[in-house]
């Protein structure tokens, strides 16, 4: 059961998983079938023609573990050698039109789209509806090709062939449509990830600088059509900058493997100041540099945050190695200072640099309102 599950775990190509399920479950329905033929004491061409099939699968399977580059032209075989020699050959040999094999015609037609693609799907789909035309045309106006079965052996043949057939039918649809779901789980999980790629950075886990401006020029840009409360988008918003202190001397005396660790812890205090079901987020803004947008009612509630966050930054505890302590400096202002997103930027960029050049380890704020 181990090796099946690191077997399936290697498949790739959801094509690939869809055709060993199929052989397997062929293999098995064949080995049923055979069984069932014996009891149902059918004639020895119908009992060799099932296990024609289950060989002929054991063969497929093996054939695809060995080659899975060629995995395609399998599962043309696969279809072309049920629909068209394989059941044929048992529909004749198993009482023709008073057998069940028309069960098994169907299930050939239900295999076509699940086997192949494209063009070929479509040629083999109608080849194999006039294959199967043919047969029933041959039995009838040439009886003496078919072998004949006793009242009770129809009987017994179509009961059995419906459970078979449904059986098979029942297996590779579920097992099919569990792929599909695994298939559809994976590519969701693909696609979050390229997500987070294309907004997130990478090192610090906040969004990165595009994806900030993308989010600041949707309250600064055209969009300010939209309204809250006829009120711009922008309003009660406040942008915070961060910077933090003497970052270059950290990376210089202690090594860009603690400098980048500072990174990280800074990030995730900054993370957990804003709350993104608020429309709030935190950016990584460029090297040591953070940028956050938050919701609140007033500049003086902006500034409690912020502020909040610059002390939790300083009473950061780092183990041997580390600086014995980090600091943060910092500008927040109102969105609606200004409505153009270029200005409102500079602005709090002087910010940040008053900061710095007031002492560090402070944050300086707008006071418009």
């Amino acid at each position: 059961m181990q090796q099946f599950k690191k077997f399936w775990a290697s498949l790739d190509s959801l094509d690939d998983r869809i055709f060993f399920l199929t052989v397997t479950v062929s293999i098995v329905v064949s080995v049923i079938a055979y069984i069932a033929d014996i009891l149902q004491g059918l004639a020895l061409e119908a009992q060799l023609a099932v296990l024609a099939i289950f060989f002929i699968m054991v063969l497929l399977f093996v054939l695809g573990l060995k080659y899975p580059a060629k995995r395609t032209i399998f599962r043309i075989c696969l279809v072309i050698t049920l629909n068209f020699i394989l059941f044929p050959l048992s529909f004749f040999y198993s009482g023709g039109i008073q057998s069940g094999m028309i069960l098994f015609y169907l299930t050939g037609l239900f295999l076509v789209p699940v086997m192949t693609r494209g063009k070929a799907s479509i040629i083999l789909f109608v080849l194999s509806i006039f294959m199967m035309i043919v047969t029933i045309e041959m039995a009838q106006y040439v009886p003496s090709i078919v072998v004949p079965m006793t009242l009770s052996q129809h009987y017994q043949d179509v009961k059995i062939t419906l459970l078979i057939a449904g059986i098979g039918l029942y297996l590779i649809t579920v097992l099919i449509l569990g792929s599909y779901n695994q298939e559809r789980i994976r590519n969701e999980k693909l696609m979050e990830s390229l997500r987070n790629l294309s907004e997130k950075d990478a090192l610090s886990g906040l969004y990165n600088r595009r994806e900030l401006y993308r989010r600041l020029e949707i309250m600064y840009g055209k969009p300010e059509v939209s309204r809250r409360k006829n009120t711009l988008v922008c309003e009660d918003h406040y942008i915070a900058m961060f910077d933090i202190d003497d970052f270059k001397k950290i990376n210089d005396t202690y090594g860009h493997g603690v400098g980048d660790a500072v990174l990280k812890a800074v990030a995730n205090v900054l993370n957990e100041m804003v709350d993104l079901k608020n429309g709030e987020l935190a950016a990584r803004y460029g090297g040591e540099e953070f940028v956050c947008v938050l919701y609140a009612p007033s500049i003086d509630e902006a500034y409690r945050r912020v502020e909040e966050a610059r002390l939790n930054v300083a009473a950061l505890q780092f183990g041997k190695g580390f600086p014995s302590q980090i600091t943060i400096s910092g500008g927040v202002v109102s969105c609606t200072d200004t409505s153009n997103l270029t200005e409102i930027m500079k602005r709090v960029d002087a910010l940040l640099y008053e900061a710095k050049a007031n002492g560090k380890n402070r944050i300086c704020r707008t006071d418009s309102e």
